[in-house]
């Protein structure tokens, strides 16, 4: 298999004449780019697995962007990752972002960057949405015992994206906020090494499709190299950053936040509606303690209704859907 220069993921959005895209350059093995067929078997997913935290960044250079006549060159950071937003002279449809946009290594555009199938139509012409629904993954829509590392890494390793489990009803959630006129991104603490399969896992369930923001590439080194406490404040500020990134990029828009309560989300989205609560229609965890978290939900519930933004912690995904229902109709129609 020879080694071949990749964007994965590659992911982003076109919004009111701006487009932002982002993504990291790497160096795989080609055999290992193949993510999109029926379920494999336990030896070949762990062996890809592996060999997708061996990869290498490619840094210290340029990318060459075309789209039709447009022309753009950007910069790769020490982990390979870019950023770009420009305005654009067009209002192209996901289509046409998929097949248009093109990445090369030269300047003369000779040498182009693979762009594997997964990554494919991760970017998103997101239109004149009614409002913006921010979700996390692990154990808000997918079932993966974030909080618990003998639990976690089983999971990870052994369940294909084919077999993966939903967090019960959660994808008929997100149906109905998706027919309410929503968009929805997808902002998770999990490494880029797992974009594939969580996207896979959305396909399968019949989640609606949206940007998948997740943290950079991890080299299995890296779990060696960094301390847990450091590893932690790393995933608030990503997740944080990239939230109000989402939030200034649509300034007038609402915004749901969905999470739940095994990890940060209820603090993270916290210091979000402290910062931008006039753009918060609501706050929803999904309570993964059994009640053991109850009086911190109810501090910060106490402290959100004092800023005027609503939280609502459910157990059941058909709570949330009533609950939601009525936000819609007060925070979200009358704004």
């Amino acid at each position: 298999m020879s080694l071949k220069s990749v964007l994965m993921p590659l992911v982003g959005f076109l919004y009111n004449g701006q487009l932002s895209v982002e993504g990291q350059l790497l160096t795989f093995k080609s055999g290992l780019l193949d993510l999109t067929k029926k379920p494999e078997g336990f030896r070949r997913h762990v062996s890809r697995l592996w060999k997708l935290y061996r990869h290498n960044h490619v840094t210290g250079r340029q990318l060459y962007v075309a789209l039709e006549k447009q022309h753009f060159t950007i910069d790769l950071d020490e982990n390979g990752f870019f950023r770009f937003e420009t305005p654009i002279d067009k209002n192209y449809s996901n289509y046409d972002l998929d097949h248009l946009l093109k990445f090369y290594k030269d300047e003369k555009h000779t040498e182009e960057i693979t762009v594997p199938a997964i990554t494919l139509s991760s970017i998103y012409n997101v239109g004149h949405p009614k409002y913006i629904v921010i979700s996390d993954v692990d154990d808000t829509i997918l079932i993966t015992h974030a909080t618990s590392f003998l639990k976690r890494v089983p999971q990870t390793i052994v369940r294909h994206a084919f077999k993966r489990k939903e967090v019960e009803d959660m994808s008929k959630f997100y149906k109905e906020l998706k027919k309410q006129g929503a968009e929805i991104f997808y902002v998770s603490n999990s490494e880029m090494n797992l974009f594939w399969i969580i996207k896979l896992f959305l396909i399968t369930r019949k989640f609606p499709l949206g940007p998948i923001y997740l943290r950079y590439q991890k080299n299995w080194k890296d779990f060696i190299r960094s301390p847990k406490a450091n590893n932690d404040q790393l995933k608030n500020v990503h997740k944080v950053s990239r939230i109000a990134y989402l939030i200034n990029k649509f300034p007038d828009q609402k915004f749901l936040l969905v999470g739940d309560s095994g990890q940060k989300d209820p603090y993270t989205y916290q210091s979000i509606a402290q910062e931008f609560s006039n753009n918060i229609s609501g706050i929803m965890i999904r309570d993964v303690n059994k009640g053991k978290k109850d009086e911190e939900m109810k501090e910060i519930e106490k402290s959100l209704k004092e800023i005027g933004v609503p939280f609502f912690l459910f157990h059941d995904p058909k709570e949330a859907m009533r609950q939601e229902r009525r936000w819609y109709q007060s925070r979200v129609l009358r704004h």
